[in-house]
């Protein structure tokens, strides 16, 4: 089988519009960000969610603090995705995904160790996600990882 994926991604880490360049499967632009009445967030310099260094990754955040997001496009519309988020430093996070099939999840965020929580999204046509997450305080960090999941073949 065939493959064909884009290897390098721009994306917004956050919605401070801050340009990275990550390795993956998808395009991304900035978020239009939290509301004008919400703090932006800012890099962490920490690792909350260790990458995931799969050929499947649409774009990872390895620590975001407080509100933030991503946007992505062109990602296999055959195939699903699975958004994880963890977070640490009290409280909790909002996640929202939107897009055709939009999910929301919340996920606790313990002192001294790191909440996790995931959200699978079903395979449908035209796949534009953004990814938006809102922190119960602003000193809390998070990291997120998005990737296609592909069948597993079993030989």
């Amino acid at each position: 089988m065939k493959r064909t994926k884009t290897r390098a991604l721009t994306m917004a880490a956050g919605v401070l519009g801050v340009s990275v360049t990550l390795l993956g499967t998808a395009s991304a632009q900035p978020t239009d960000g939290p509301g004008p009445d919400e703090p932006f967030g800012h890099l962490g310099t920490g690792q909350v969610l260790p990458p995931t260094p799969d050929e499947d990754t649409m774009f990872s955040i390895a620590d975001w603090v407080g509100n933030g997001g991503a946007v992505t496009a062109s990602a296999i519309e055959t195939l699903p995705i699975s958004v994880t988020v963890g977070c640490q430093g009290g409280g909790s996070v909002r996640v929202h995904v939107g897009g055709q099939a939009p999910a929301d999840f919340t996920v606790q965020c313990p002192v001294g160790s790191v909440g996790v929580g995931s959200v699978e999204i079903p395979a449908r046509p035209g796949r534009d996600f953004q990814f938006t997450v809102h922190t119960s305080d602003p000193s809390i960090h998070w990291g997120i990882n998005a990737l296609q999941i592909r069948p597993v073949h079993q030989d």
